[in-house]
């Protein structure tokens, strides 16, 4: 039986709800509250009645809000003790009372919210965002919300797809305006409402209209943003049903046509199912369709999709570009979007495809398909990067580094992808005016080289492929593209970075390779620059590289890709270059071609697997840059002369089989006390105030070589000689500009080895003076000795005559130091010869005869001289030799030059006055049993050949031959007069033992 006070309380709450039903204001709501909760918990039967009167308190809370709101006052219902203790009521009771409590409380919640939403709204409201912020502003709307969240959290699984079913069925009646509650209420279980919702689309969809509603685009977008993850495997499980509908598939696109959010989370279902390799197991039936949705309709669909996706959407493309050999229309899907691409382009609009490879969002992915070997894939992501440079240069040139780095090794080698894609991009859009310029790309790479010089495999690539580049532009047809692009006039324009970049590599070369490592260790000697002229930094700091991952490129072959570039230039035939990059460029090349002798010379370089190229090779190279860039400029031939002799000569001599001083002599002997050594030089010196100067070591006699300088190879020397000639000979053949160059290197001798700067004219003095020049004679004499190499180029520049003769101070001071020693008595002699000084005379004689400074007979001397004595050597050297050069001043005047620019002395009209040929003759005339057919070849022949008929010619054969009277008697030869003996075969007059004048027949 019902108790009394719950009778009481229904009776009053009866009442209470009648008045306030017709609008009379209760004097104490929070009693009627109060009395309606009781009766809720107590007395479940009237739970209608007393939801009925919770909705009047709410809708009432909700009318004066709206009307407020209207006039932008602040919500009353705030300070509304009715609602808030209703709230607290209701939540108490879903919190601690039975569970049964939840689904009515929620159900009561929706079925609210959704009439007041629906009542109280006079106009639509804008969007999702807007009606949250209207209605959430209202407290009593709040409540009510926050009830339904805490109910949803209580139901089970069957309980909350109920809840869920009438929320939707809920929002079907009353949308618009309860969009935003679906939509805030979907975030407690969001997964279940997007797919619902998105099942029940797809149900109502027939394909009669354009687009799914806009309600179900707001909310399924309101949810995405929130929600992604759940929006994504809602998509993807609705695409994995497709099969058991055939409307999935349009409905999707539609629905993504109308929401970003949508169709960003397609993009990503789609790039799943890709990695997941899972695209070719849904099978889209376009038949299926609606009539009214067909493939061309879909296609432009997806295409405007493409356009519009801020994220991934060049990844999208490349895919279907990769799918394009399977799926034809994949090809016509993206020629849609390219051409609707092109036409926002040119009309200066933007496509957010564009503003994703510009913020770099996929940069990487289009570089590789522009490396790809598929052609359809390639031609896609060129056309991309080039229709990106409209908005961004920094995207067109960035790809072009890229490509300039690139190169697989698993593609075929004579493919070349990522060169074909390079060529294309510098070519430029087609179409544009105002096509992004090259230079900063080349700039980059360059750049690129000089910050990072230890990534040697990317280093080698950039250098490689610019280089590939040149000579595809050097072989292209005169108006084609790759003509206009101009990259070899970049590159010159470039020259510095290029010339820092050869530099750099130098700088870090291999450090087991040294000059002369190779010789020198083999020898046992350790080589010092003490002796040289003119010490050279050669070497900077050396910084740690690191190795790359395979190991293949090496320090060598990035210093052979550089030299390889810059043979594509045609430096100095198009473009002149700076006179600093000119002597820059001659410095590197000449330290380039000895880094190519000490590579090779100092045994096997280790295996590169781009290492194709030989040393010939590489030096043939040096060769022709050195002729081109040497041929055009003045300034370079005489830096690139003045690095190779002094090279040559000092810093790589070993290389050539030079020594220096200390490694001439052995010093193992210990030193002794200096007081010991002046002991051994006696009271009496002591005492004298003379000067001593000693050749030797005291006690030890004069120094004397242990070691001599073996002298260049053949082939290094050769190598050596190319170089010289390449340096100094003309472009246009001009026999005299080639001149001009050898007497530069005779000049440029004079000065690297000759002592000091007094004494080095042309003219030779009288034979006593050498006195005077004794000490800087023997100097040049040790230069020779331990350079051999300086026999090898003197003899080069004999060949281009007149250059010999600015050398003549060489030969002046060679003549002297061997006429002094073949005078002295204490040289030591093997076999009777003093072979080193036979060598250096007959050396010396023979660079004289191939310059033309002593004419016939006595170019022969060379050939006679091993026949002769020593003291008559020196005769010979004396009377013949040095007073015949101090006569006749060894200077280019004496050569007169024929119509072909040669130079050269007719040995007809320089024949030497008697007086220097008489020695010659009078001492071979002793000598005949050795040398009568070197005599008769010398002096018969000529003359038998180029009868003169005077007096003069003939005086001169007789007194020849008899010694005559006068002076030339006394100085037949060293021992005074002496007979002689016809040659065999000759005729003319021969003196006796008596001094009788014979003709011989």
């Amino acid at each position: 039986m019902i108790k009394k006070p719950v009778l009481e309380e229904l009776r009053y709450f009866v009442k209470s709800v009648s008045l306030l039903d017709k609008g009379v204001p209760l004097k104490d709501a929070g009693a009627l509250v109060k009395s309606a909760v009781d009766l809720l918990e107590n007395l479940p039967s009237t739970r209608d009645a007393v939801f009925d009167c919770f909705t009047l308190f709410f809708n009432n809370a909700v009318k004066i809000y709206m009307l407020s709101a209207e006039k932008n006052l602040p919500d009353p219902s705030v300070d509304d003790d009715a609602v808030q203790e209703l709230h607290e009521a209701l939540e108490r009771l879903v919190t601690v009372g039975p569970a049964a409590w939840c689904p009515l409380v929620s159900s009561w919640c929706l079925k609210l919210l959704g009439e007041v939403c629906k009542k109280h709204s006079r106009r639509r409201p804008p969007d999702i965002r807007g009606a949250c912020i209207l209605w959430l502003g209202c407290s009593a709307i709040r409540h009510l919300l926050s009830l339904s969240a805490l109910c949803f959290e209580k139901l089970n699984e069957r309980e909350m797809d109920e809840c869920i079913h009438e929320l939707l069925t809920i929002y079907g009646t009353h949308t618009p305006f309860f969009d935003w509650v679906v939509a805030r209420l979907g975030g407690c279980f969001p997964l279940k409402v997007i797919s619902t919702m998105l099942t029940m689309g797809v149900n109502r969809f027939t394909g009669d209209f354009d687009q799914p509603s806009e309600s179900e685009v707001e909310i399924l977008s309101y949810l995405g943003q929130a929600h992604e993850t759940d929006l994504r495997r809602a998509l993807k499980a609705m695409v994995e049903r497709e099969l058991a509908g055939k409307q999935a598939v349009p409905y999707l696109l539609l629905l993504a046509k109308s929401s970003e959010t949508i169709a960003q989370s397609l993009v990503v279902v789609f790039l799943e199912l890709h990695d997941e390799n899972r695209l070719h197991a849904l099978k889209v039936q376009p038949k299926n369709w609606p009539p009214n949705i067909g493939l061309p309709y879909v296609l432009h669909t997806v295409a405007g999709l493409l356009l519009k996706i801020k994220k991934h959407a060049t990844v999208v493309t490349l895919i279907l570009a990769e799918l394009s050999t399977q799926h034809g229309w994949c090809q016509e899907l993206l020629e849609t979007m390219f051409v609707e691409l092109e036409e926002l382009v040119l009309e200066k609009h933007s496509a957010p495809l564009l503003e994703d490879i510009i913020r770099d969002g996929s940069r990487d992915a289009l570089w590789c398909g522009c490396a790809s070997d598929a052609p359809f894939l390639q031609q896609v992501a060129v056309r991309l990067v080039l229709l990106a440079s409209f908005k961004s240069n920094s995207v067109y040139h960035q790809s072009i580094v890229y490509l300039l780095s690139a190169n697989d090794p698993a593609v075929i080698a004579s493919s070349k992808p990522h060169l074909n894609a390079l060529v294309r991009l510098l070519g430029g859009p087609p179409g544009a005016p105002d096509a992004p310029k090259v230079r900063p790309a080349l700039e980059t790479a360059f750049e690129k080289i000089l910050l990072a010089p230890h990534k040697r495999a990317e280093c080698w690539n950039i250098l490689h492929n610019l280089a590939l580049l040149l000579k595809l532009e050097r072989t292209a047809a005169q108006g084609s593209p790759q003509r206009k692009v101009n990259c070899i006039g970049i590159v010159h324009e470039l020259l510095d970075r290029v010339l820092n970049i050869w530099e750099t590599f130098m700088c870090q070369e291999r450090p087991d390779v040294t000059p002369g490592s190779a010789t020198d260790s083999a020898n046992g000697n350790v080589p010092t620059n003490g002796q040289c002229k003119r010490v050279k930094a050669e070497r900077c700091p050396v910084e740690p590289t690191e190795t790359d991952a395979n190991g293949a490129v090496s320090q060598d072959d990035l210093i052979h890709e550089t030299v390889r570039l810059i043979d594509c230039l045609d430096i100095g035939k198009t473009v002149a270059i700076g006179t600093v990059q000119s002597l820059k460029l001659s410095q590197l090349l000449v330290k380039y071609f000895f880094y190519c002798l000490q590579l090779h010379s100092g045994g096997d370089t280790p295996p590169s697997a781009t290492a194709t190229e030989s040393l010939e090779a590489s030096l043939n190279r040096v060769y022709g840059l050195l002729s081109r860039h040497c041929a055009h400029r003045k300034a370079a031939r005489t830096a690139a002369l003045r690095e190779l002799l002094e090279g040559a000569l000092f810093m790589h001599g070993a290389l050539f089989g030079s020594q220096t001083e200390s490694e001439a002599y052995s010093f193992d002997k210990p030193d002794d006390l200096l007081i010991k050594l002046n002991q051994r030089q006696g009271i009496a010196l002591n005492a004298s105030r003379a000067t001593v100067l000693h050749a030797g070591v005291i006690g030890q006699g004069p120094k004397i070589p242990s070691k001599s300088a073996v002298g260049p190879m053949p082939a290094m020397q050769n190598r050596l000689l190319n170089a010289i000639v390449a340096c100094c000979q003309d472009a246009h053949h001009d026999h005299q500009a080639t001149i001009d160059g050898f007497s530069y290197v005779s000049l440029l001798l004079v000065e690297l080895v000759s002592p000091d700067v007094m004494y080095n004219g042309l003219p030779w003095p009288e034979e006593e003076f050498t006195r005077v020049t004794m000490e800087r004679d023997l100097q040049i004499r040790r230069t020779f000795r331990q350079s051999p190499i300086l026999w090898s180029i003197l003899g080069l520049v004999a060949c281009y005559r007149p250059s010999l003769c600015y050398c003549s101070v060489l030969l002046r001071a060679l003549c002297a130091s061997a006429l002094h020693q073949w005078r002295s008595k204490t040289a030591e002699t093997m076999n009777g010869q003093k072979t080193d000084l036979m060598y250096v005379t007959t050396k010396l004689l023979e660079l004289m005869a191939l310059a033309q400074l002593l004419p016939p007979p006595l170019s022969y001397l060379h050939i006679v001289l091993e026949y002769f004595d020593g003291p008559e050597i020196a005769y010979v050297l004396k009377e013949c030799v040095w007073n015949y050069m101090k006569d006749h001043v060894p200077s280019p005047v004496l050569f007169v030059c024929d119509p072909h620019g040669f130079h050269w002395r007719d040995p007809h009209t320089s024949r030497p006055p008697p007086q220097y040929t008489n020695p010659l003759r009078n001492t071979m005339q002793k000598k005949l049993t050795k040398v009568g057919h070197l005599y008769h070849q010398m002096f018969v022949g000529p003359e038998l050949r180029n009868p003169t008929g005077s007096g003069n010619q003939q005086q001169q054969l007789a007194h020849g031959f008899s010694g005559g009277n006068g002076e030339q008697a006394g100085k037949a030869g060293p021992s005074g007069s002496f007979g002689t003996l016809p040659p065999p075969g000759s005729s003319g007059n021969v003196s006796g033992p008596g001094g009788t004048v014979m003709m011989i027949d």
